[in-house]
């Protein structure tokens, strides 16, 4: 049986916060694809249909960084209006963090021009609501 809603629907993301504790370093993307295109932003991108959001945060972060976690935390729901110019989007983070060998491992991959490490007083301008995402992670 199929339903139909009044409901408006949110297209829903998942991003990744990778955090190395000995160095302080947060890593970041530079985005290949409009919006914020050259922009920093945290690895992350939509959910597929029947996806989990943390699943869809694992896959998103190997194929942006290379990079194959699977020990995060969730750090919350955001939804703000107007996070992205593309319409209503709802992005549930998580956090990650890494020990420093692992950081050589974070290559650009699909959706990524570049990746950098980037300590927490240095941060660029980030692309959506990206630095409030870093501030909710408790690391600002």
């Amino acid at each position: 049986m199929s339903y139909t809603y009044d409901y408006p629907r949110p297209a829903f993301t998942a991003d990744a916060v990778v955090y190395c504790v000995e160095l302080g370093k947060v890593l970041l993307i530079k985005r290949k694809n409009p919006p914020f295109e050259e922009k920093w932003a945290l690895p992350g991108g939509f959910v597929e249909k029947e996806e989990l959001p943390y699943d869809a945060c694992i896959r998103e972060l190997q194929e942006e960084t290379g990079l194959g976690l699977s020990e995060g935390a969730l750090i919350g729901v955001f939804g703000e209006k107007g996070r992205d110019p593309r319409g209503w989007t709802v992005s549930a983070a998580f956090v990650f963090e890494i020990d420093s060998t692992q950081m050589e491992k974070a290559k650009a991959g699909s959706d990524s021009q570049e990746v950098g490490w980037f300590t927490l007083s240095s941060l660029p301008e980030l692309a959506f609501d990206h630095f409030k995402i870093i501030k909710s992670a408790g690391l600002i």
